[in-house]
């Protein structure tokens, strides 16, 4: 009897592990961790975690998006002149679609000698210079993200910032920020601008999660 007992105890538990536990649901201002560990702003601080980042988007599966790092990698020009092998977008509608900062990068850093936001990001470790349609959901959930950055001992977003969105021939798509307001204009997109690629603008690396 004590047998049977035992077996249905061991055979109970090796069911339990066998079944994959379900990871909570991912927010915006999330704090993103070492280890791919995401962890909520009301349990990071006891957590011991070491943060890399702060999710600013979550996609319809609750699981997966992207996140931001925590400090700016630094001011760069986007790279020179040139036709660079990226889709061009001149019209706002268009650009604002432009979602792959990934792919962005890995384009330009293959292809191309003269790229220096896009040198700025680890990508090796899987950071990149995100699209201008990434960084329009960024501003939307400024508050919270910056929330979250400071939360983590980051810094908070506020400056220009380069997306890896080509325009023309000399132009590039960038975002701007004070504080938790972008700055409307000519050229703009709700927030974001186009200017020379010979100009200098912050760096703030993404990441997919």
């Amino acid at each position: 009897m004590r047998k049977n007992l035992l077996r249905q105890l061991t055979l109970a538990l090796l069911l339990t592990a066998a079944v994959p536990t379900l990871t909570a649901q991912v927010h915006v201002g999330d704090i993103l961790c070492e280890g791919n560990a995401i962890i909520s702003p009301a349990n990071y601080p006891s957590s011991g975690a070491t943060a890399i980042g702060v999710v600013f988007y979550v996609d319809n599966t609750g699981q997966h998006g992207w996140a931001v790092a925590l400090e700016n990698s630094g001011n760069y020009n986007w790279s020179g002149d040139g036709d660079y092998p990226l889709p061009d977008y001149t019209n706002q509608r268009q650009a604002i679609q432009d979602l792959d900062g990934y792919e962005n990068t890995r384009i330009m850093r293959e292809n191309s000698s003269n790229h220096p936001a896009f040198d700025a990001v680890d990508f090796a470790n899987g950071w990149y210079l995100p699209a201008i349609g990434q960084l329009n959901y960024l501003y939307g959930n400024i508050i919270e993200v910056n929330a979250g950055l400071n939360l983590a001992n980051g810094t908070s977003l506020t400056g220009r910032y380069w997306s890896s969105t080509e325009y023309d021939y000399y132009h590039a798509w960038y975002l701007e920020l004070s504080g938790n307001l972008g700055y409307l204009g000519d050229n703009n997109i709700g927030n974001g601008y186009y200017n020379s690629k010979r100009s200098y603008r912050l760096v703030r690396a993404a990441r997919n999660f």
